[in-house]
């Protein structure tokens, strides 16, 4: 009982002694300037301030014990110390020996090469912050559980962060603030149709298999990235277009984007990181604010037709008339507040935007995003995280592309237009999209011995994070009875619902420790992800008037069907992160994966990887200019899952007969398939001088291995049509990357900073088997060539011959032109790729005064592009491009083909004139022709204009739909981006006595998609509009895989915008 007297007592005295200490210093730049807004805080704990007008900063009410002091402030270099807070301010005189510190059982620092400051009140706690103009200190993610700062990370992850972007113009969607912004990322919209998807081109594409997509974290929750809609089986098809799934999120909630570009970046993400990870982490709550902030940001813009279709296409001028500018309209408003304790950020917007259509009921969408992010650390060893964000979308969208419906096609492909329907008609049609979506997640990170010092302990971890991605769609369309669509005349009406709900469960441990000069941590991570949906549709016809349209009222089912399913991966994966004297970094990392899309003899699978980096700046023998200079070198491996079904042996769908309903066989699967397996090996350079530049260089090589190829099934067999998957395939790709940043001029009242990227990137199929095709014949894959080759047989011009008029009994030779038979081809092959393979990135920021200023360049080639839309338009029954018809007038041949039946009757010049009678260059040999009785018929120039009537002959065969080949050209082009303008008009305030009230003010205008520079020769509007959508299968698995292949797709607008920008 005495010794627990004693032990109480001790406590309690310790208790009493023990009194709290304090910290205070100033803060400033390397110049002498105060630094105000500054973050000065003890890591891991509550405590912690912002620095005054004067740079000051106070910390108060510390218990004694050992912490991390951090200054950190944005644009600068963060730098930390190790203070020790004790009851005295000194050891006292007559106890020299031991420190109140050794007293209460606490230990000194363990690297005795730090300086230890003591005490209990310390004051002049100063530091220096040193410019961080490139970001190069700012910590990355790398991996499942795994983070390094930009200066020692083994692999290139390249970083956006949009609050400037978002500051200067208003984005739609995630994709446009991302295009032309990052080094080995393409990115690119499939059209202009307000709403329509947009796609991720990572690096050389990611295999054969899959939809070559990254996986997107926002938050860290896993979200669909995928395309609604767009081509379909029954009504609810707008021809190609869909709505993008990522289109439900706000740009402007948007704090910092982070990319990992290939499988030795994205190792620990094994299946799902083939194809790269983007997180995209949204706003927090500020910290040292005497109040929360209020920010409100108006934009009020137009999405503006400046582009024009080809000349040829008779037309065009129609076209154009159908279109005029959509409104934009946005309102964004979001609060941010808290302390070291709590941090709070809550957004709401709403955004209404209209497509080019003059019909703008029928291609607009409203969005409407409420946001709701809070960090809490109730005690100093446990931080919770809560993310929640809630939308609902509304959209309309036209048909587009090549559906019979569309305005362009209506006005385009023929000659006459309205061919399949009428303005009136068309008008009241378009596919309504309806989304409601909440997206959630919680995380947990908790230090059980963070006032343990010894062997790291404090540093020990323990994570986890739930989250899920729920999103009911209801998507419907209707064609109207009493309206001219031929298919639809009676009126008919299709319903989509459906229900989609993702979860994640993350969790894991991480130790960071010393052992002598060596800092290592430990981590062992799972990850499991379940994903659920669900839906059915409907669609009946025969209405019997236009004023009911409850689907009740049709009376036909013509389309019924139900659909579920459920996918399931987990992986563990275990890392081993080391550095040594602060110079040398070494990852090692293995993941375990397992899928429900996994064969029953395959059920796991699993992917090592290996990385390296050293701080070459740091040997004696480099100048001391160089800030940073790091080699770097990484290994590994990843994955693309097979279908979901693909392991599965038969698959059965229910079906209707004469005999009455069971069962078919609808697919056949193989419970041997494995995931397609990524190999890769990058290596790269970066470097900082001086603060006036950087450059990051990456070379990377991949190896696909065990790519699913879908090989046709002997019809002996009973299968039908089917195929069966098997790992057969190969591929290898191969690139570089470079991203040169600048900063030329850093004064007070001017900076300038420019960037330039570039990246080179190219695959080769080297094992498929039997090549594949699109349904038109023009787009394949086969070994030996890029993934999505253009392929066919090239026109050089027309063959002209020369008749010997001997064989008549006349006598010389005639040279004629057989427009049959008569061309000069090449031998079937490889016309060019539709993916780019050379993309490079130029932008200039200025900073002057109240001013700041932006400008985007983007360039790319090495593709080719496929103008399917003038192709369809020139076919012998459309002319809706007269290109091939004028040259045809022009040779006189134009009655020879309608006596052949190759165009209609009305399409003569006797008919209908295109051309003068000046320019007419070619006839019939009728001495010939009278001669066999009209056996003969020899298509020759007139006399006097025999050069023009051979150029006229080459146009004609280079105009010949009969080949597509003559539909393809260079896709090269440059484009100005972005453009944009601000103005800060905090100074005039108090001139509008609104200082108390307001405490930013700025206006900005800006516009994208400004300008295109084409290719000389080049027809289409743009090379990177895409018939078949953003996201689509790969061909093999659907016959409209494409890539750069427009059929009257709508171009991009050019976008204008005004705003305002207030802060509260």
């Amino acid at each position: 009982m005495k010794k627990l007297f004693v032990i109480l007592f001790f406590l309690i005295g310790m208790k009493i002694f023990a009194n709290d200490g304090s910290v205070q210093g100033n803060i400033q730049d390397g110049s002498g300037e105060p630094l105000w807004g500054a973050n000065v805080y003890l890591l891991n704990t509550s405590f912690g301030a912002s620095t005054d007008s004067a740079g000051t900063y106070q910390i108060q009410g510390i218990p004694v014990g050992k912490y991390t002091l951090v200054c950190d402030y944005i644009g600068y270099r963060s730098q930390n110390r190790t203070i020790y807070i004790s009851a005295y301010d000194t050891d006292s005189a007559t106890d020299m020996d031991q420190s109140y510190l050794d007293k209460m059982g606490l230990e000194e620092d363990e690297d005795l090469d730090l300086d230890i400051i003591k005490g209990n009140d310390l004051v002049g706690i100063n530091f220096e912050l040193e410019e961080d103009v490139f970001n190069s200190q700012e910590v990355v993610v790398t991996g499942v559980a795994s983070e390094r700062s930009v200066e020692v990370s083994e692999v290139a992850v390249t970083r956006l962060k949009p609050r400037k972007f978002n500051e200067s113009t208003s984005y739609t969607d995630f994709g446009s603030l991302l295009m032309a912004k990052v080094s080995g990322l393409d990115i690119r919209k499939a059209s202009g149709t307000v709403g329509g998807g947009f796609r991720f081109d990572m690096r050389a594409g990611g295999g054969l298999n899959g939809k070559e997509q990254p996986v997107v974290y926002i938050d860290g929750m896993r979200v669909v990235n995928d395309e609604i809609g767009g081509t379909g089986s029954n009504a609810l098809t707008t021809g190609g277009q869909g709505i993008s799934t990522l289109l439900d999120f706000n740009p402007d909630d948007i704090e910092n984007i982070e990319i990992l570009k290939g499988p030795a970046a994205a190792t620990s993400y094994g299946t799902n990181g083939s194809n790269g990870v983007v997180f995209i982490e949204t706003k927090k709550g500020n910290i040292g604010q005497d109040g929360p902030v209020f920010n409100y940001k108006f934009t009020s813009g137009r999405n503006s037709p400046n582009f024009k279709v080809n000349d040829g296409f008779q037309n065009r001028d129609l076209f154009h008339s159908l279109l005029s500018d959509g409104a934009i309209n946005d309102n964004y408003f979001s609060m941010s507040g808290g302390n070291y304790v709590f941090r709070h950020f809550v957004s709401i917007s709403r955004r209404h935007e209209e497509g080019m259509v003059i019909w703008k009921d029928k291609n607009y969408f409203d969005r409407n995003t409420l946001r709701a992010n809070f960090d809490i650390m109730p005690q100093d060893n446990l931080t919770l995280s809560l993310n929640t964000s809630y939308s609902t979308l509304d959209a309309t969208m036209p048909p587009s592309d090549n559906h019979i419906y569309s305005v362009s096609y209506n006005t385009l492909v023929a000659f006459n237009p309205w061919q399949e329907s009428d303005s009136t008609s068309i008008s009241q049609l378009g596919i309504n999209f309806k989304t409601k979506r909440l997206i959630s997640s919680a995380s947990i990170k908790y230090y059980p011995f963070n006032d343990i010092y010894r062997f790291g302990l404090n540093k020990f971890q323990l994570y986890a994070k739930l989250g899920f991605d729920d999103a009911e769609r209801h998507n419907s369309n209707l064609f109207p009875a009493g309206y001219n669509y031929a298919l639809f005349n009676d009126g008919t009406k299709a319903i989509e619902s459906s229900n989609e709900r993702n979860t994640i469960f993350d969790l894991g441990a991480a130790h960071n420790y010393r052992i002598g000069r060596v800092v290592a941590t430990s981590s062992l991570s799972a990850q499991f992800f379940d994903r659920k949906w669900e839906g059915l549709e409907i669609a009946r016809d025969s209405f019997g008037q236009n004023a009911v349209t409850d689907i009740g009222s049709g009376s036909n089912i013509t389309v019924a069907g139900e659909w579920e399913g459920n996918a399931r991966d987990a992986g563990a994966i275990l890392t081993q992160e080391m550095s040594f004297i602060d110079q040398y970094f070494l990852t090692l990392s293995y993941r375990n994966d397992y899928s429900s899309a996994l064969g029953s003899s395959s059920r796991s699978i699993g992917y090592p990887g290996m990385r390296f980096s050293t701080r070459l700046d740091k040997f004696n023998f480099v100048p001391s200019q160089f800030q940073m200079l790091k080699f770097r070198a990484a290994y590994g491996e990843s994955g693309v899952l097979p279908a979901h079904t693909d392991g599965q042996n038969l698959l059965w769908s229910g079906s209707v007969g004469g005999n009455g309903s069971g069962a078919t066989i609808s697919g056949v699967g193989n419970p041997n398939i494995e995931p397609e397996r990524i190999k890769e090996l990058e290596l790269g350079l970066d470097m900082t001088w001086e603060n006036l530049f950087s450059l990051e260089l990456s070379s990377y090589k991949q190896w696909a291995e065990n790519s699913v190829i879908y090989r046709p099934l002997s019809p002996s067999l009973g299968y039908g049509n089917l195929a069966r998957p098997d790992n057969i395939g190969s591929m290898e790709m191969e690139g570089f990357e470079a991203l040169f940043r600048a900063s030329p001029i850093k004064k007070k009242d001017l900076n300038v900073d420019m960037s330039l990227s570039y990246s080179w990137n190219d695959n080769t199929v080297k094992k498929m088997g039997d090549p594949v095709f699109d349904n038109f014949g023009l787009v394949t894959i086969r070994e030996g060539y890029p993934k999505y080759s253009l392929w066919g047989q090239k026109v050089n011009g027309a063959k002209i011959d020369t008749f010997d008029l001997a064989l008549l009994g006349l006598e010389g030779s005639v040279p004629f032109f057989d427009p049959v038979n008569g061309y000069r081809l090449e031998e079937e092959g490889y016309i060019g790729r539709l993916v780019p393979e050379h993309t490079g990135n130029f932008s200039v920021n200025v900073d002057y005064k109240i001013f700041d200023f932006f400008m985007l360049f983007e360039r790319k080639t090495g593709f080719s592009a496929a103008v399917g839309g003038m192709w369809w338009a020139t076919g012998p029954n459309n002319n809706g491009h007269i290109g091939w018809l004028s040259s045809m007038q022009k040779l006189g041949l134009d009655g020879l083909f309608a006596a052949m039946n190759f165009i209609p009757a009305e399409m003569t010049r006797q008919v209908t004139p295109i051309v003068g009678d000046e320019e007419i260059v070619g006839t019939i040999d009728y001495d010939v022709f009278g001669a066999t009785n009209g056996a003969v018929i020899l298509p020759i120039a007139v006399p006097g204009r025999e050069d023009e009537w051979a150029q006229t002959a080459d146009e004609f065969a280079k105009a010949h739909p009969a080949f597509s080949s003559n539909y393809t050209e260079d896709g090269s082009y440059t484009r100005l981006r972005e453009i944009s303008m601000g103005v800060r008009l905090d100074q005039f305030l108090p001139l509008l006595k609104l200082e108390n009230a307001i405490s930013g003010l700025r206006v900005f205008v800006s516009a994208n998609n400004v300008k295109l520079w084409r290719a000389k020769g080049a027809v289409g509007v743009d090379p990177e509009l895409n018939m078949s959508g953003a996201i689509t299968d790969p061909i093999g698995t659907t016959g409209n895989g494409y890539r750069s292949v427009e059929v009257h797709t709508m171009p991009y607008p050019t976008t204008y915008n005004f705003g305002i920008n207030v802060r509260f």
